[in-house]
C-alpha cells in the first residue's frame, strides 16, 4: 500500500484543530485503503474456516452459486447507494442518507441501528477471540500453558485495538492491510495447491457445484442469507468520507470494489476448496468435523506449518475485524455527536486527527459487554457469538431496505441531480425487493442462526432491532424539545461546503426539494 493511498499521518506536535468539539475529521484516504479496512472487517479467513459450516446447514457445495448471489444482490443495492455517496456529503452512511429522506427522527433511529449492530458483532468477535486464543495458547505450549478464561484474552484484543483505533486512521489502515493480505495468502497457497494436485477422488471439475441438484440441496434460502452476510459492512467505505482523498470519486470506487471483490473471492475460495473432497463427497467430509476440517485439509495438502500458521492468522484475523469495527463505530459516534449524542464525541485529536474521544467512548461500551457477557456466564461459541451475529444480520438488512427507500425519496425530490433511472429507481426497487424477501428468511431462519431453540432468547433477539431504532426516535425527539439548535445541526453537519443538504429534511420529516446546494 502506497503513502499516497493512506491518511497522511501528523507529525509531532502539529495540530489540526484546538481540542474542542465541532471538529470535522480530516485525511487523504486512497480507494485502496478504505477497501483494505473494510474488508478486514469481515475477516476473510475466518469466513473461510466457517464456511464449512454454513454450508453444512444450508445448501452444500452450493454454497458457492450462494456467495455470488449475494455479491449480485448487493451490487443492485449498491448501484443506488454509490450515486447517494456523491450527493449527500455526509460521513454517517446509512444514518445520513436515511435522514435526508426520511426526516431527522427516523435517520436517528438508523444511526442507533448501524451502532447497535456493530457494537453487538463486535462483543461477539471479542468473546470469540478469548475463547481461540487460549485454546491456541494451549495448543502450542501445552501443560504448561496458562489455561485462562476466554474474558482475559478478550481484554488484550480489546487493549490493543483501543490503542490503535485512537492514533491516526493511516496506523490502522497500514495494520488492517498487512493483516488482510496474509489471510489472504494462506488461503491462495491452500486452494492453489489443491488444483495443483488435481483435487480429491472426483477430480476439478468447474461446474459441478453449479449444477441444479448441487444448489437446490439444502435450503438455498439460508445459503443466500449467508452470501449475504459476507458483504456486511461494506457500508462503512461512505463512513470514512471525511478521510477520504477526493470523496466523490473515492468512496464510490470503493463500494463497487468492495462488493465485488467479497464475492467474488469466498465464491472462487470455496470452489477450489470444494475441489479437495468434490461436490458429492463435500457434505459427508465437512460432517465428520465441521470445525477443524479446513485445517485437516491444510495439513494432508500442504503439511503442518501452514496449518499452524493459519490457525495463528485466524486469531490475528479476529482483531483485524474488531478494529475494522472500532474504527466505524467511533465515526458512527462522531456523527451522531454533532446533533443528538454529546457534543465531546465530535472532538478531534490535534496530532493523530482521529476521533480520540468517541473512540474512548466506543472502547468503554465494548468493556461494558464484554463485563456483562462474563457476568451472564454464556458460553463465548454457542451462545454470544451466533446470537451476536445473528442480531447483527437482522439490523443489516433492515437498514438495505431502509437506504432503499431513501434512495427513492431523495432522488424524486431532487431529480436534477441524476437523469438516470436504474440507480435512483430500479435498483433501490429491486433492492427493497430482494432485501424484504431476506428479511422474512432471517426471520423463519433465526434459530438456526442463533444457534438456540429457546423461544424468550429468539424473540428477545429479534426485538433487539425495534429497540435501537426506538431508542434513536426517542432521543432525536427529546434533543429537538431540550436542545432545538442541536437538533437543528442534522440538517448541515459534514456538508462539503457547510451548505444544507439538498432534499434536507424539515423539521419534523423530508423536506421539498430544495435544488441547487450540491458543490
Amino acid at each position: 500500500m502506497s503513502t499516497e493511498q493512506t491518511a497522511s499521518p501528523q507529525r509531532p506536535g502539529e495540530r489540526t484543530g484546538d481540542m474542542g468539539a465541532g471538529q470535522k475529521l480530516q485525511g487523504r484516504l486512497g480507494t485502496a485503503s478504505i477497501v483494505f479496512m473494510v474488508l478486514a472487517a469481515a475477516a476473510p479467513l475466518t469466513i473461510f474456516l466457517a464456511s464449512p459450516v454454513n454450508l453444512l446447514i444450508s445448501n452444500g457445495p452450493g454454497i458457492v452459486f450462494d456467495y455470488l448471489a449475494g455479491a449480485v444482490i448487493m451490487m443492485v443495492f449498491a448501484a443506488g447507494y454509490a450515486v447517494m455517496t456523491v450527493h449527500v456529503k455526509k460521513a454517517g452512511a446509512f444514518y445520513s442518507y436515511i435522514s435526508a429522506a426520511l426526516g431527522r427522527r427516523v435517520g436517528v433511529g438508523a444511526g442507533f441501528l448501524a451502532a447497535g449492530s456493530y457494537f453487538a458483532m463486535q462483543s461477539g468477535i471479542y468473546a470469540y477471540f478469548g475463547y481461540s486464543l487460549n485454546g491456541l495458547v494451549v495448543q502450542f505450549f501445552g501443560k504448561s500453558a496458562p489455561n485462562m478464561p476466554w474474558w482475559c484474552w478478550g481484554l488484550v484484543a480489546l487493549a490493543a485495538v483501543s490503542w490503535l483505533g485512537y492514533h491516526n486512521i493511516d496506523l490502522s489502515a497500514r495494520v488492517l492491510g498487512v493483516a488482510l493480505l496474509l489471510e489472504v495468502l494462506v488461503i491462495v497457497i491452500l486452494d492453489a495447491t489443491i488444483l495443483i494436485r488435481g483435487g480429491g477422488d472426483e477430480g476439478i471439475s468447474a461446474t459441478s457445484v453449479f449444477t441444479h441438484d448441487a444448489i437446490t440441496s439444502g435450503s438455498l434460502s439460508l445459503g443466500i442469507l449467508f452470501g449475504l452476510s459476507v458483504s456486511l459492512g461494506f457500508e462503512a467505505t461512505a463512513v470514512f468520507r471525511d478521510e477520504a482523498r477526493d470523496p466523490s470519486r473515492t468512496i464510490p470506487r470503493a463500494v463497487y470494489i468492495t462488493v465485488a471483490i467479497s464475492g467474488t473471492f469466498y465464491a472462487l475460495a470455496m470452489w477450489a476448496y470444494i475441489q479437495a473432497y468434490g461436490a458429492d463427497g463435500i457434505v459427508g467430509a465437512v460432517s465428520t468435523d465441521p470445525g477443524g476440517i479446513v485445517y485437516a485439509t491444510t495439513t494432508e495438502y500442504v503439511g503442518q506449518v501452514l496449518t499452524d500458521v493459519m490457525r495463528v492468522l485466524a486469531v490475528t484475523s479476529m482483531v483485524a475485524c474488531t478494529l475494522s469495527y472500532h474504527n466505524i463505530l467511533a465515526r458512527y459516534l462522531h456523527s451522531l455527536g454533532s446533533s443528538v449524542l454529546p457534543q465531546g464525541l465530535t472532538r478531534v485529536h490535534p496530532r493523530y486527527a482521529s476521533p480520540h474521544t468517541a473512540s474512548l467512548v466506543t472502547s468503554g461500551v465494548a468493556l461494558l459487554m464484554l463485563i456483562g457477557w462474563t457476568l451472564t456466564g454464556f458460553d463465548p461459541v454457542s451462545q454470544i457469538l451466533p446470537w451476536q451475529i445473528a442480531v447483527g444480520t437482522a439490523c443489516f438488512v433492515i437498514l438495505l431496505i431502509g437506504t432503499s427507500v431513501s434512495i427513492i425519496v431523495f432522488f424524486r425530490r431532487n431529480p436534477e441531480l441524476e437523469r438516470r433511472r436504474w440507480p435512483v429507481l430500479v435498483s433501490p426497487v429491486l433492492s427493497i425487493v430482494l432485501n424484504v424477501v431476506l428479511l422474512v428468511l432471517v426471520t423463519r431462519s433465526f434459530s438456526t442462526l442463533s444457534g438456540t431453540s429457546s423461544a424468550v432468547v429468539n424473540w428477545s433477539l429479534k426485538a433487539a432491532p425495534l429497540v435501537l431504532v426506538a431508542a434513536g426516535v426517542i432521543t432525536a425527539t427529546c434533543v429537538k424539545k431540550l436542545r432545538p439548535e442541536r437538533y437543528a445541526a442534522l440538517d448541515d453537519h459534514g456538508t462539503a461546503d457547510g451548505a444544507q443538504q439538498p432534499g434536507a429534511p424539515s423539521e419534523d420529516g423530508p423536506a421539498a426539494s430544495h435544488p441547487g446546494l450540491v458543490s
